[in-house]
């Protein structure tokens, strides 16, 4: 859980793994907290927790029309191994 130095929440990281190894499984900004760069400290969280354990490699995933966390991604190192799309119904 991320929150400002009032304790306020900002955000949460889940870094987590799957059968395929390290990952951040989930992440988000409030959205009353959005735009204001916090998702980059959030994202070096949840990063600096795996990369603690000697993780080799980490993937994250956003879909596709999640261009903010895409960017997100792409400034902390990430490579975009895959397209995600998530649909409603």
């Amino acid at each position: 859980m991320a929150t400002l130095p009032n304790g306020e929440p900002v955000g949460f990281v889940f870094p987590a793994r799957n059968d395929y190894g390290p990952i951040i499984a989930y992440i988000g900004v409030l959205p009353q907290h959005r735009g204001h760069g916090y998702i980059d400290d959030v994202l070096a969280e949840g990063t600096r927790v795996l990369a603690g354990q000697d993780a080799p490699r980490i993937r994250a995933t956003t879909d596709v029309g999640n261009v903010p966390m895409a960017r997100a991604f792409a400034r902390a190192g990430y490579d975009n191994y895959q397209n995600e799309l998530n649909m409603t119904w």
